[in-house]
């Protein structure tokens, strides 16, 4: 994906691959707002990935790290917002395959939570991990895993 990534309002898709750069992703994002960026690098594992998502967003003090606390958090945001996650190709790289699964259905909940506020994943890979990342999106959809 090329150009803007997502339109402004709710009810796009809820996760969008970006092939390119990450600076060229977050210029092309500079007018959405609120919006985060999250490294896949540092998501690797489902620890990681708690406490990626905690710092981006600032999530407060007493978030628990959990599946569910990630659910309440995220419902919890007044405004919705876009999350960039960089170098997405690495996320939960380190973690078994039923991790990638309940992050996806996470993630869908908290859409359905959040349906009429923006709420929006772009998935950003350097254009040669850029199919790596397309495949595993594909398993998880196809697979009916979530």
């Amino acid at each position: 994906m090329t150009g803007p990534p997502v339109p402004a309002g709710p009810g796009g898709p809820l996760i969008h691959p970006w092939r390119g750069s990450a600076e060229a992703l977050v210029d092309a994002t500079a007018s959405q707002a609120p919006r985060w960026w999250l490294r896949g690098t540092h998501m690797r594992t489902r620890r990681g990935l708690m406490d990626e998502w905690a710092a981006a967003a600032q999530f407060p003090p007493h978030f628990g790290g959990t599946w569910d606390a990630l659910r309440d958090a995220l419902a919890d945001l007044p405004e919705g917002g876009t999350f960039l996650v960089l170098e997405a190709d690495q996320l939960l790289q380190d973690a078994p395959p039923a991790e990638a699964e309940t992050l996806l259905a996470v993630l869908r909940a908290v859409a359905e939570d959040l349906a009429h506020r923006p709420f929006r994943l772009i998935l950003q890979a350097e254009p040669d991990r850029f199919e790596t990342l397309v495949a595993g999106l594909q398993a998880l959809e196809t697979d009916g895993r979530s």
